[in-house]
């Protein structure tokens, strides 16, 4: 009987070494989005690409390829707030699965141009963005 009870503790100290804490679920794709436009307008460069995967994608809508890789995203973010009046506001959003569609007004030096970005969000990171732009006259 002694043996029996010098093995339950052992038990339960084993079954609460092997339990490992649950992890966590990644951000839903509309805060991941939304974050990043809080940080694109603090001009955060390095929170923003904690927010994208390695080797995230970004197009001109549909399919032309403007560049990857957080190494080109952190080139063309410091290119652009070199500006330093840069701002992002969101005039509309849907969110359909993964993907979060925002209707943008972005203002460059004061001149606003209309965006929508389509951001795939898988995992919690942003893994391809694909810009649809103002076709100027």
């Amino acid at each position: 009987m002694r043996k029996s009870l010098q093995f339950i503790p052992s038990v339960l100290i084993a079954s609460l070494v092997l339990e490992a804490p649950a992890a966590s679920p990644p951000p839903a794709p509309l805060a991941v989005v939304n974050r990043r436009m809080e940080l694109y307008n603090n001009h955060d460069v390095e929170a923003m690409l904690a927010l994208y995967s390695a080797d995230v994608t970004i197009f001109t809508y549909p399919d032309t390829r403007l560049g990857a890789g957080k190494d080109h995203m952190r080139k063309v973010l410091h290119e652009i707030f070199a500006d330093g009046d840069v701002r992002v506001a969101i005039t509309r959003q849907m969110l359909i699965d993964g993907y979060v569609i925002n209707e943008e007004l972005v203002s460059y030096a004061g001149k606003p141009t209309k965006y929508v970005s389509i951001y795939e969000v898988r995992n919690g990171l942003i893994t391809s963005v694909r810009f649809v732009r103002d076709r100027k006259p």
